[in-house]
């Protein structure tokens, strides 16, 4: 499922929960309802029961499916049968939610769930699933894929779990469900999409259990040797046709299913793809996968052609842009310009194949153009294509789709097929499409950052075709503008300082003390978490405002303090997501009661007892009562952290205590564990602490591994390994702790280490999003401690230019400036990937002593900012 996918279509520019949009479609309600009874939303479901119903905790859930053209109906039956048997059910409420549920980038757990009735017990599970059936008999629906469906029926489905009465908190700030086992103990009620039962729990309804598959997959005569991606629409094969031993592509769309918003289903999509292959492969042969056959096996559609040999064009450029080598030369420079050059001629080649033939591409982007091992490319993934007589597909890519506005204006047949190859280009320089789109004077921003790199003039102007130039922007009527690069260039300092004060105007005016959703703009996960949390809620804003000396409006502090107090039960206890961030925040605040008493509970709470992690466990509650300790020198409050030090020094970077998956890095790895332990030896003088922190920071250390560069890098788990330079999960949040070790207790590994981790570090002067977690922003923040700790002119430079290359991905606002956050597909405020982390990053170099010039470290905010959040006119 794509990032904020669903908070991201309730609101055009801010992430808000999918159920707040302002129109979500036509309603979805029974046709008759019986006296007395109405229906209470709860999300994007609306929910029915009556004086006989009543929710148990577990048992047998019926989920009913249905096509978008027959919900109503589909719905009608239900809501009579159960308003009949007094039985509770619920229904998605509108047509945009089922929609969304049933979307190809839906999660696969919950796409094809319409209705969901929830009986009291087995019996009378039974006959509701045997009225539904005949009730239903005839009608068709998506399978849902983590039920099993009742006998012959195509829409009622089954599954055992919670009914949502029962769950636990994790420590991420997230819920799961419990369920009891046949044996009475809680598990965890998980929602897989694959049916599931329990253990000691027996499918009361099939007179056979299903016996799990064995041996190959085969569809027809093809074996499928790699899953190349699973979606709601279905999935995407590498397989090798048995009868011949080619390799082969093998594209699968689930029946009733993976829907886009113009109402086309998978199978719809991949018949269409299957006749426009057909034809472009009889009238220009190569340019799109040869199709070799399409048909049906039990529901699905499956459509298998020639498999394209290679990487997906954004592994390509993940490999090979100079933006990630420190070891780069004017040489491989200028021969990764002329393999642009010749990827981008090749790609023309094929379009203009493509177009002669009538046909345009549709969604140029980096996952639909393979470079084959010969250094060739080819497009893959048709869905989109469409003729050039009709009207283009509504489908698109974020960034390499023209904009609303574009589309309105230009009438060009092939107007998406030049504007994505524009955006293509403009990839092989940096991943900055989507702030190009906001906010186009900033391109001039990036060819400073880029001047290094010496882009050169032609690909320049394809990349930037489609936008404004600088000159041409400041033209225009609108808010402030950000500087020229000779301005940057001139005045670094001065520039950076009034960028900062523009942050804080940004974030004050977006602030809104009365807005149930939030108080500042937050990431999607504030919505799966908590609104008041450091990482995603209030108190991360407050807490970057306060640092750099801006005024928090009253009212703003109020909603924190209130929010914080009200939610203080249902809060875990940690540093990003729990009560200990904001305990630290409200201590820096002044208000010491409430952050004592909020920071006990993260003490006595009992995931600190299992979760070992600076983010959610023991080691951010053990730095939150250091950050107590050196603000008001109680010894109780360092007393504390000792007690959590002592247990982690007990069982050092135990797996289970860590994040999923063996997780590496700063926030749910060891290297965050190790920080805490090297900030509590400062305090108390303990060596063991140092020692402790040495041994997690080897055993993270185990886990890098060498870029082609000779460059460390860190993956954010065991799944992957793919090279990360962030501060949040990757190599920066481990550079910066072995900074400090480093600098404070030498030790050999480390210091060897350090300096392979900082040269990966320093060369990502573009990364996708701004933010702190996994933006430019962290890397800035690491930049700036590392140059402070070593000193030297070359780690000051690095800092300087990693902070001015903020600027770029600011997009000014009515007052101020904002940042694309998670995703960046929506602007956002939070420490996490918003605004708030680049005011702590611009805050610590500002305030630091790399910048000697004599300067105030509070922040001058606009008069008129002020006034305005004080409701002053």
């Amino acid at each position: 499922m794509l990032e904020g996918f669903g908070e991201a279509l309730a609101d055009r520019e801010y992430y808000l929960p999918l159920p707040s949009v302002a129109d979500p479609g036509p309603r979805f309600a029974p046709g008759e309802v019986p006296p007395g009874l109405s229906g209470a939303a709860q999300g994007i479901w609306t929910v029915w029961g009556g004086p006989r119903t009543g929710f148990a905790e577990q048992g047998w859930k019926i989920h009913v499916s249905a096509r978008l053209d027959r919900a109503q109906h589909v719905l009608d039956t239900v809501a009579g049968i159960c308003f009949s048997e007094g039985v509770p059910f619920k229904h998605l409420s509108a047509r945009l939610f089922f929609l969304f549920l049933h979307h190809k980038h839906a999660g696969r757990a919950q796409a094809g769930k319409f209705c969901a009735v929830y009986p009291p017990d087995t019996a009378t599970a039974r006959r509701l699933l045997e009225r539904l059936r005949d009730a239903l008999d005839g009608e068709e629906g998506p399978y849902v894929l983590s039920d099993r469906r009742f006998r012959d029926s195509r829409t009622v489905h089954y599954r055992y779990g919670s009914f949502g009465g029962r769950g636990r908190l994790r420590a991420d700030g997230t819920r799961e469900g419990l369920v009891r086992d046949g044996s009475g103990r809680e598990v965890v009620d998980l929602r897989l999409p694959a049916f599931h039962l329990p253990s000691g729990i027996v499918d009361p309804f099939v007179e056979q259990e299903e016996q799990p598959h064995a041996g190959p997959i085969l569809i027809r005569d093809y074996e499928v040797t790699r899953a190349v991606r699973l979606s709601n629409a279905g999935g995407a094969y590498q397989a090798r046709d048995r009868r011949t031993g080619r390799p082969v592509f093998v594209k699968e769309a689930r029946a009733h299913n993976g829907l886009v918003f113009d109402g086309t289903d998978a199978q719809q999509r991949l018949r269409h793809e299957h006749r426009v292959l057909r034809e472009l492969h009889a009238a220009a042969p190569g340019v799109g996968p040869e199709p070799l056959e399409h048909f049906t096996e039990w529901e699905h559609d499956f459509l298998v052609t020639e498999y394209v040999a290679g990487q997906p064009l954004v592994g390509w450029l993940s490999r090979s842009s100079p933006l990630a080598h420190a070891d780069r030369t004017a040489e491989s420079v200028e021969a990764y310009w002329e393999a642009c050059r010749r990827l981008l001629a090749e790609l023309d080649a094929s379009l203009e194949r493509l177009h002669a033939a009538g046909y345009r591409f549709g969604d140029l982007s980096l996952g639909n153009v393979v470079v084959t091992p010969s250094g060739g490319v080819r497009l893959v993934d048709f869905e989109a294509a469409s003729a050039l007589d009709s009207a283009p597909s509504g489908m698109g890519t974020p960034g390499f789709t023209p904009p609303p506005g574009l589309l309105r204006t230009d009438t060009d047949p092939l107007l998406r097929d030049r504007y994505g190859m524009s955006a293509l280009a403009l990839s092989f320089l940096a991943p900055f499409n989507e702030i190009a789109e906001h906010a186009p004077a900033n391109l001039a921003l990036l060819r400073r950052d880029l001047a290094e790199l010496a882009p050169p003039q032609d690909l320049w102007q394809r990349a930037t075709a489609f936008h404004l130039t600088q000159d041409q922007a400041r033209d225009q009527d609108g808010p402030g503008l950000l500087p020229s690069p000779a301005e940057l260039d001139a005045d670094p300092r001065g520039c950076l300082t009034r960028l900062a004060e523009e942050v804080a105007g940004g974030l004050l005016e977006t602030a809104d003390a009365d807005r149930p959703e939030w108080a500042f703009p937050p990431s999607p996960e504030a919505f799966r978490t908590n609104n008041v949390c450091l990482a995603y809620g209030t108190a991360g804003v407050v807490h970057a405002l306060h640092r750099a000396g801006a005024r928090v409006p009253e009212e703003i502090l109020e909603r924190l303090r209130r929010d914080a107090l009200a939610q203080r039960d249902a809060l875990p206890p940690g540093l990003l997501v729990g009560s200990a961030g904001i305990a630290r925040v409200l201590a820096g605040l002044g208000r010491l009661e409430e952050a004592v008493d909020l920071l006990r509970d993260a003490d006595e709470h009992p995931l600190t007892a299992s979760c070992d992690t600076l983010a959610g466990g023991r080691a951010g509650v053990g730095l939150a009562w250091l950050a107590l300790h050196r603000l008001t020198g109680e010894s109780g409050h360092l007393e504390r952290a000792a007690a959590a030090g002592e247990h982690l020094l007990r069982a050092p970077g135990r797996p289970a205590a860590l994040g999923e998956h063996d997780a590496r890095g700063l926030l749910h790895g060891r290297s965050g564990v190790a920080l805490f332990l090297h900030r509590l030896a400062r305090e108390t003088s303990e060596t063991r602490c140092l020692e402790g922190g040495r041994l997690l920071l080897h055993q993270e250390l185990d886990r890098t591994f060498p870029l082609d560069d000779g460059a460390l890098s860190l993956s954010d788990d065991a799944r992957f390994t793919r090279a990360m330079p962030y501060l949040a999960t990757g190599a920066a949040g481990l550079a910066a702790v072995l900074t400090r070790y480093v600098a404070t207790a030498p030790d050999e590994r480390c210091a060897a280490a350090l300096p392979r981790l900082v040269a990966g570090i320093r060369v990502s002067r573009a990364t996708k999003e701004a933010g702190l977690y996994r933006g430019l922003a962290g890397l800035s923040w690491f930049l700036t401690g590392h140059a402070e700790l070593t000193g030297t002119d070359a780690a000051r430079e690095d800092a300087v230019r990693a902070a001015t290359g903020l600027l770029k991905y600011a997009v000014p606002y009515r007052r101020g400036v904002r940042f694309l956050g998670a995703g960046s597909q929506r602007f956002t405020a939070d420490l996490s990937s918003g605004g708030a982390g680049v005011l702590l990053a611009l805050h610590r170099l500002l305030a630091g002593p790399l910048l000697t010039e004599p300067h105030d470290a509070g922040l001058r905010i606009p008069a008129a900012a002020r006034r305005r959040r004080a409701g002053v006119p």
